[in-house]
């Protein structure tokens, strides 16, 4: 079973990296070229927009980093011997053996797994978008993962 609660979106991750990359190699050069035929002038603002532009790239492709939640998006895999989920954008992907889940419980907002190692492990399903939805995955998570 593989339900997908909200596709991920990877556009801006790659548009930053891109525009990164972009900036840097290009000012580099002008930096480069410009190095070999004048003199550098240090005061400000002197010949400082190249540096600026290199500093500017690396920045962006640092930047790109938190869109990384944005990008992998919200699901549920069942496999045979194991469960794999990321159900809120702020939290890893996360992996339970399902013979190590004992107890399985339904509540308004999800559910809540307790395992051999008596570590409760929420499921939160509040990302799904109508509540009709909700209540039949919550349902179908139930029977999948008490047979």
């Amino acid at each position: 079973m593989y339900y997908i609660i909200k596709k991920g979106r990877s556009n801006t991750t790659y548009i930053f990296i891109a525009t990164g990359i972009f900036l840097i190699i290009s000012f580099s050069i002008q930096l480069y070229i410009f190095s070999q035929t004048t003199q550098f002038k240090f005061q400000f603002p002197g010949d400082w927009d190249k540096p600026l532009g290199i500093i500017i790239g690396v920045f962006l492709i640092i930047r790109s980093r938190r869109f990384r939640n944005q990008r992998l998006g919200l699901f549920i895999k069942i496999d045979d011997k194991k469960m794999t989920f990321r159900t809120q954008e702020n939290q890893d992907v996360q992996k339970v053996t399902l013979t190590d889940i004992i107890n399985v419980s339904g509540n308004e907002d999800g559910i809540t797994l307790k395992t051999s190692t008596n570590q409760n492990i929420v499921i939160d399903l509040t990302a799904v978008k109508s509540e009709k939805e909700m209540k039949i995955l919550r349902k179908n998570l139930i029977q999948k993962l008490n047979s």
